[in-house]
Parts: C-alpha cells; sequence; structure tokens
C-alpha cells in the first residue's frame, strides 16, 4: 500500500462542493460497524452541506477496504477516501482533519466520529447551530449516551478547564471549529494508548478556546466491555504523568488556582452585617463577585438537585465585614483560611477566635471546645457537604448545637491574640459567627425550594462529580489538605521562610532583604515553620504583604535524624516527612528563600518541580561541642541540587560555599549591612561626638546581643572583670539577654545586674551606639555580625575575634581590632588599655569605621540578587511561551506541507 492513497474518478479528487462540516471518520478494525457511522452521516438533516473524510489507518482487515470503496463510489460527491500506513488515532485523525482544511477552504468545523460510534439525524444540525450561536465557542461537545452497555452520563452545565484537568468531559466527538486547527492544534500522535481527546482539547483550551454542552446533540456512543478505552484506564496514570508533564503550567498549583477563582471559586464568605456572599478563592479578591445572600441562596439550591450543572463554593464560611478587614489588616487573612481548612479533616467546624493584647507579637493556640465553653467565633468554616446534610436534616436541633452553652458538636477553635491596633475601640468585637450559621441554616430549611430534594430531575445519570468538589482539585499537585488560596497576579511573590520570628540576626536579614526587595517592586511574605507565635512589630507589619504559620506539629527545624552529612543531622522530615502541606503553602510563589529553616530543605526539590525557584540564604558555621563545623551551611550542601542560588552573607562564605562544591554561578553573595535606618537627626550627632572634642573622660564600652556560650560569654566576663581589677577608666553596657543551653553557665551576680534588657527598636539602638566608643565582641564562631556593621557606622570602635567573616570588615589598628581565638581576654585588654590613654588612636579608628560603611546598604547588596532572579524567570517564562507557541508553529507547518 503507498504511504497515502484518495479515491479518485477521472483523476479528479472526490470532494463536496463548499462543504461547512467535514466529518473525519478513523478506521482501524472496525470494518463492519462502519457502515452503520457513515449511514448516521448521510442521514443528516442540516440546511448545509456535509462532508464524509475516511481514513483508512493501515487496518488489516480486507472489508475495511471493500466497505470504504462502495461507500466513496456509492456517494462520490460526499465521500472522500483516504489510505494510510499505521499511525494510531492521533495520526489518522490528523491527517483527515489536514486533507479536509486543504481541500475545502470553506469547510467551518471538523467533526470527529469514531467508526463504531453513531449519530441521531438532527446532531450535525443542532451543533452547528450551537457554533454558530455563540463565535467565542471553540467546540460542541455532547453528552454520552451509550448503547451496548447502556448507560447516559450528563456532562451539562458549563465548560470549566478546571475540571477538565482531573477529568475528560469532552468526548471526542466534538463538532470543532476551523479556527482551533488553524491556531495549530492537533492530536499529538505521542498518546498511542489513550486520552489523546483529552490532550487534545486541553491543547485547545490552553491556545485560548473554550468548549460548550448541549443537551441535545444526538451523539451515540458504543460502550462494549473491552475497549481502547478500557486499556487506557488500566494505562491512565502513566497517561496522567504525560499529560501532566506537557501541560505543565495548567496542571501546576498556579495554573489550577487561577482557574479555580475564575470557574469555580472555593469560599462562599457570607458577611452577615451586609447580607452580602463573596464568591473567592483569595480573599483579596472577594470584591470581583459580590452577591446578596438570597442569589447566594438560589444558587445553592441549583446544585442540590440531582445534576452535576451547577456550582456554588464548597465551603460556606461566616463572618463579618470588620473581621474580614481585621485580618487583612493584620496580613493574617490567607493564611488563616488556609490553616482552618487544613483543620476541616479533623473536625466539621472550624472557629477563629480573636483577642487584643498591647504587644505587637501574634500567638495562636488550638482548642477542641466540644462540651467544654460556649463558642465566641469571629469566623466559623463548615465542611463541604455538611450544609446539604443539614438541609436534609429532620429538624435543626444537631446543628443548633454549634451555638448552644457549651458548644455540643465537635469544634476547633484557633485562637489568635492581636496587636490591638487591629482592633476598633468604636465597634464591638464580633463573636456571634456561630448563631448566624444557625440562622441561616434555619433560614434554608425553611425554604419552599427543600421539597426539591426529593425529586429526580433528569433522566441522564450526573457525571461530572468534580463540580462538587473543585476545592479538592487544587490539591491535586501537592496532594496537601488545602491549596494555599492565593491566586497569581502581575508582579512577582517571594517567600522568606523562618523557623521562628525574634530579634535575632537571621530575622533582622530576612527584613532588610525582604525590605529592599519591596522597594524593588516584589512582594514578600513571611512563612514561620516552626513556632506558634513571632514578634511582628511595625516594620515586619510594613514590610511583609503576609504571614502565615505553617502550624504542623510533624515539623521541627532539627527533629529526629536518622542520618548525616559530613556530620550536620539530616532531619527524617527532610527526607521523608508528610510534606505536602508545607508544599501547599508554598507552592504559588515565584520565589523562596529558606532562612536557616533547617529540614524545610526538604521540599525544595518539589518546588523547583513547580517552577518556583529557591534559594539558601547562609549566615555561619555552627560549632559542635567538639568543635566540629556543622549546621545550616552543611544542610544546605546535602541539598544543594534542590536550590537554584546560595546565598551567603560574605565574600568568605562565598567562597566555602563553592569549595565545598556548589558551582560558582549558582553562589550569590548577599553582604550583610547595618540592619536599620539611622535617625534623621542622628548624623548631626554622631559628627559632634566622633569629632573628638568634649570627648568623655572615660572610655564607654558596649556589648549588644545574645550572652550565650557562642559570644564568648565567658571571655566577655573575664574582660570586664580584669578592666575592673586594673580600674581601668571604663564605663560598661551589657544590653541582651541571657540564654542559658545545657550545660551553659549562669551569670555571676555581680555581671546579672549590669544587663540591660534587649533593643527592638532603632531609634533605641542607635541611642545606645551613640553613647559607646567601643563594641566588644569575643565570639567563639559568627558569620558576618550586624553589629559589627551597626558599631562601625555610628564611629564605634569594634574590637572582635577573627570569627566568620569578622575580618573582611574589620581591619586591625585600621577602623577597629581584630583578636585572635588564642589569646581572646588579653589580646582584649591590650587593645582596651591602648585605647583608654590615646584618645587620637580611638578618633582615627572610629572614623575610618565610619567611612568604610558609607554605601554599605541592603538595596546594594540585594540588587545582584534581583537581577539574577530576573533573569532566571524570564527564562522560564520565556520557555512556557516558546512551548505553546512551538505548537502552535508544528502545527502551521504540517499545515503547509499538505
Amino acid at each position: 500500500m503507498p504511504d497515502t492513497q484518495l479515491l479518485t474518478l477521472d483523476g479528479d479528487p472526490l470532494r463536496a462542493d463548499s462543504p461547512r462540516i467535514a466529518v473525519v471518520v478513523p478506521i482501524f478494525r472496525h470494518s463492519v460497524l462502519l457502515s452503520e457511522a457513515i449511514d448516521s452521516v448521510l442521514e443528516q438533516r442540516a440546511p448545509f452541506s456535509i462532508t464524509i473524510v475516511l481514513v483508512n489507518d493501515g487496518c488489516p482487515h480486507r472489508e475495511t477496504e471493500q466497505v470504504c470503496r462502495d461507500y466513496a463510489m456509492a456517494y462520490p460527491d460526499r465521500i472522500t477516501y483516504l489510505r494510510k500506513p499505521n499511525g494510531g488515532l492521533s495520526d489518522a485523525r490528523n491527517h483527515g482533519i489536514r486533507h479536509a482544511l486543504t481541500a475545502w477552504p470553506g469547510v467551518e468545523a471538523i467533526y470527529m466520529l469514531d467508526a463504531d460510534n453513531r449519530l441521531r439525524p438532527d446532531a450535525l444540525g443542532n451543533a452547528m447551530a450551537a457554533l454558530e450561536a455563540d463565535p467565542q465557542i471553540g467546540w460542541i461537545y455532547p453528552n454520552i449516551d451509550m448503547f451496548g452497555l447502556q448507560w447516559a452520563g450528563d456532562y451539562g452545565g458549563d465548560y470549566s478547564l478546571l475540571i477538565h484537568t482531573v477529568m475528560n468531559v469532552c468526548e471526542a466527538g466534538s463538532l470543532i471549529r476551523r479556527a482551533v486547527f488553524d491556531a495549530g492544534v492537533f492530536f499529538d500522535t505521542a498518546f498511542k494508548s489513550g486520552f489523546e481527546d483529552w490532550d487534545f482539547f486541553l491543547t485547545a483550551a490552553e491556545a485560548g478556546f473554550r468548549g460548550k454542552n448541549i443537551d441535545n446533540f444526538g451523539f451515540l456512543y458504543r460502550k462494549r466491555a473491552e475497549s481502547m478505552l478500557a486499556d487506557s484506564e488500566r494505562d491512565a496514570e502513566a497517561i496522567r504523568s504525560v499529560m501532566r508533564q506537557k501541560h505543565k503550567k495548567l496542571f501546576g498549583p498556579r495554573g489550577l488556582l487561577t482557574l479555580e477563582q475564575r470557574e469555580a471559586p472555593r469560599y462562599a464568605i457570607y458577611l452577615s452585617d451586609r447580607d452580602e456572599v463573596l464568591l473567592t478563592t483569595d480573599p483579596d479578591l472577594g470584591h470581583e463577585r459580590c452577591v446578596p445572600a438570597a442569589e447566594y441562596e438560589d444558587l445553592w439550591w441549583r446544585t442540590q438537585t440531582d445534576n452535576s450543572h451547577h456550582h456554588a463554593p464548597p465551603l460556606l464560611v461566616m463572618t463579618h465585614s470588620s473581621v474580614l478587614e481585621q485580618l487583612r489588616q493584620a496580613k493574617l487573612l490567607h493564611g488563616l483560611l488556609w490553616t482552618m481548612e487544613r483543620r476541616l479533616a479533623q473536625k466539621p467546624f472550624v472557629a477563629l477566635e480573636l483577642q487584643s493584647h498591647e504587644s505587637e507579637r501574634i500567638t495562636w493556640t488550638e482548642e477542641d471546645i466540644q462540651g467544654k465553653r460556649e463558642l465566641g467565633a469571629a469566623l466559623l468554616m463548615i465542611r463541604p457537604q455538611l450544609l446539604p446534610e443539614i438541609a436534609r436534616d429532620t429538624s435543626i436541633a444537631w446543628a443548633s448545637g454549634i451555638a448552644s452553652r457549651p458548644c455540643s458538636l465537635p469544634s476547633l477553635v484557633l485562637g489568635f491574640a492581636l496587636c490591638e491596633q487591629f482592633f476598633s475601640k468604636d465597634v464591638p468585637p464580633y463573636r456571634s459567627a456561630a448563631h448566624d450559621f444557625v440562622a441561616f441554616a434555619s433560614r434554608l430549611r425553611a425554604s419552599p425550594m427543600r421539597a426539591a430534594l426529593a425529586q429526580k430531575w433528569d433522566w441522564r445519570h450526573p457525571d461530572i462529580p468534580w463540580r462538587s468538589r473543585t476545592h479538592e482539585i487544587t490539591r491535586v499537585p501537592t496532594l496537601a489538605e488545602a491549596a494555599y488560596p492565593r491566586v497569581h497576579r502581575d508582579g512577582r511573590d517571594m517567600g522568606f521562610v523562618l523557623p521562628l520570628v525574634e530579634f535575632g540576626g537571621v530575622e533582622r536579614v530576612a527584613l532588610n532583604t525582604a525590605r529592599a526587595m519591596k522597594r524593588a517592586g516584589w512582594r514578600p511574605h513571611l512563612f514561620v515553620v516552626d513556632a506558634k507565635s513571632c514578634q511582628f512589630s511595625a516594620e515586619w507589619h510594613e514590610t511583609f504583604d503576609s504571614v502565615t504559620f505553617l502550624a504542623d506539629d510533624g515539623f521541627a527545624t532539627w527533629g529526629q535524624a536518622g542520618s548525616s552529612y559530613l556530620g550536620t543531622d539530616v532531619p527524617d522530615w527532610s527526607r521523608w516527612g508528610d510534606q505536602r502541606n508545607a508544599t501547599a503553602m508554598l507552592a504559588w510563589l515565584d520565589v523562596v528563600i529558606n532562612f536557616h529553616g533547617g529540614a524545610i530543605s526538604g521540599l525544595m526539590g518539589r518546588l523547583k518541580r513547580f517552577g518556583v525557584k529557591t534559594a539558601l540564604s547562609l549566615h555561619l558555621n555552627d560549632h559542635s561541642p567538639f568543635k566540629r563545623l556543622v549546621g545550616n551551611t552543611y544542610l544546605g550542601l546535602a541539598f544543594e541540587h534542590a536550590y537554584d542560588l546560595f546565598l551567603p552573607c560574605s565574600g568568605q562564605l562565598a567562597d566555602w560555599c563553592h569549595a565545598m562544591g556548589v558551582p560558582e554561578e549558582k553562589v550569590i553573595p548577599l553582604l550583610n549591612a547595618p540592619s536599620f535606618d539611622l535617625p534623621e537627626d542622628s548624623a548631626q550627632r554622631l559628627d559632634a561626638r566622633r569629632s573628638g572634642e568634649n570627648r568623655p573622660d572615660r572610655l564607654r564600652v558596649i556589648y549588644l546581643g545574645r550572652l550565650d556560650q557562642q559570644k564568648g560569654l565567658e571571655r566577655l566576663i573575664s574582660i570586664i572583670d580584669s578592666s575592673r581589677s586594673e580600674s581601668l577608666p571604663i564605663d560598661w553596657r551589657l544590653i541582651g539577654k541571657q540564654v542559658v543551653t545545657h550545660g551553659g553557665m549562669r551569670l555571676p551576680s555581680r555581671i546579672a545586674r549590669m544587663i540591660e534588657p534587649p533593643i527592638t527598636t532603632p531609634e533605641g539602638l542607635a541611642e545606645a551606639l551613640e553613647w559607646a566608643d567601643v563594641f566588644v565582641l569575643p565570639s567563639y564562631f559568627e558569620g558576618l555580625p550586624l553589629t559589627i556593621l551597626e558599631a562601625m557606622r555610628s564611629g564605634v570602635v569594634p574590637i572582635a575575634t577573627d570569627a566568620g567573616a569578622v575580618s573582611e570588615v574589620v581591619q586591625s589598628w585600621q577602623n577597629g581590632v581584630v583578636l585572635s581565638q588564642s589569646d581572646t581576654v588579653d589580646e582584649a585588654m591590650a587593645a582596651l588599655r591602648r585605647l583608654c590613654f590615646d584618645p587620637d588612636l580611638l578618633h582615627k579608628l572610629a572614623h575610618q569605621a565610619r567611612l568604610d560603611m558609607r554605601g554599605r546598604d541592603w538595596d546594594g547588596a540585594v540588587r545582584p540578587v534581583i537581577e539574577r532572579l530576573e533573569t532566571m524567570l524570564a527564562a522560564g517564562d520565556r520557555t512556557a511561551g516558546d512551548d505553546a507557541c512551538g505548537r502552535r508553529e508544528e502545527g502551521l507547518r504540517n499545515k503547509d506541507h499538505e
């Protein structure tokens, strides 16, 4: 048989005059049933011309050749017969489609009819009328009325690309507008084992086309116990895996969330004070669809009458508009909805209770209150399918238990304590969500619509079960208990992952990096993975667009470890822990930076597969009790492949990363800088203070930071005691908090009495450094301490041990003094004696320290990171675009080859 053969009469192709529809029938092993399919097309009642293209895909049955020839000879003006070597179903369809598009330039639509299926007489007339009526539609797809094994499946309702990602709602027997093929969309010949039609329509949807179901299409599907579809279902997961890879952007967390927001919002947020309901996934986009409560009730009832045509948000949230705004202002709204949705796996009701306190901290607790006390809910979330059960219950008594005293239903309460600034002094706090829910449920039960629940309203079986479970579709990529409800929008979103947020150096680096990123136009988001509270002062609140707690008891930054890498424990969670929720929390972002999150490194590989760029912020090598280098640096090396970038705080640490095997192009030093801006009037005061005039008679020496073993606490005590025993003219200030670890020393009372509480405000830190002449830091190990940089900027001379990257910024007797690790106390005493009695030297060092810090800021430090990330993200965007363009161009090239 030649590669392609077209049946001809007198040497001219057989073609109909100006057909509007071409019906393509691929044939392989269905020679006997083929005649039924052809007859059903010939019998179509339509006010336009229809042509048939029979494609013999190398069928081994001689009868196929005979049947096709007989029909082509009998209907030369209506049937074209093509023969080709076997290439599979997709190839046969494409062959027929391309022939039809070339042979009949005026053809408006292509219909795919398998050789064993049939059409009712008005099928193509009905479908073409629907296609003409809606120019925005790319294809018309049918319900599935089966014969053989009888079944009637209803695929009605609005087309949903979101649902289409988890089930094939569009039969290949659909009428497809010519524009779809002109855009380069054809069947993928790589799909040899089935689901090629599913892939085709997903590709068409990615190209911007949408489908539409019509109830009276007239398509008849032959169902047998064994078929190609049955084979496909056996290989379903493998084929789906190929589809997910091909349509990566569509199947990814961000793509699905965008579709969910547009087509099937997850939350119905009932605002009791306004009697309105926000239908949304992302609460920031709730304004896009806000409906009166009565309209929402009508929508909800339409989903209850035994069909799968309609959608209502599966998760009901009862609250007050003031609570929604309060949580939005506190930057907690998205994270709280996500955590509450996850907790619905444990209890049918999850409530939020709010209380105010003077502290700037955010703290939270969890409590099961059933049978213990009344619920004072500011927000109440109800498990999906619970509301339909309540509507069908014989009475409201059970549901009323949520508002009883004490609460009698299984309920979990998240209690959040927020700064009083987020509470209105004029409006009493809302705590009535439970009572408002009971009132709403009672209203549903009293509705006349309730009588419709007892009736069956359609003869077909509702065949889109996902319509009522759309919130589960966005969970599929991560398998989490809930997808994080944040929809991607213009701009870049960056996640900052920290185990805790207090006043440590790592937190200050994260804050300042975020502030610089925000000034550059990025949106920073804070994720606290190992704490139930966090410091959230004004500068944190102003910097971050959101704050989210992982709230996963199974996670620990440094938990149990059954393995180690170069002496550093590799937490079990990072290798085989339940990472689903943590992945979902971060998968929607553009970039994630891990700031000493320990085990969180274990999910970076999964995030990379979702297109998230991953970075590791590194600050220092910790020391084991035996002085061995360990910690986040080594754990980062264990997961080096999972990170796109390493961001060491110093040049020295950057060299170490490269020497330890990190490719040079992955290492971008994000050099530390002073962590706070000096007050506006500080410069003049510092100039006067460091001028050398009116010098105090005594040397003012300060220590700022944690009082623990790492910082050389016993060395510091020895230095203080020695200075006093020598009666040196020194005034000491110790500012910080003692951290007592297992086996750590406790402060002598003479030292403890000197300690001032930690200073957390920029104004307080600037004032303390303005007071000081010298800053002492006798640490055993460090990264690049922010306090040294801040001291030098204020003209305070650092006396610090040669630890970490200290010598990168402190040049001994040029802008400070570097101490050895072996004779730290003696060298520190020698430096203090010299500075006590040589004010000119002190002035010289202070002046140079200030000069060396000029221009050292976070905007400059972060700029190389931003530039690299922008390049990486743009490359990713181009790749996704090129893939789509490539498919269209390939289709057009193939079309040109006809």
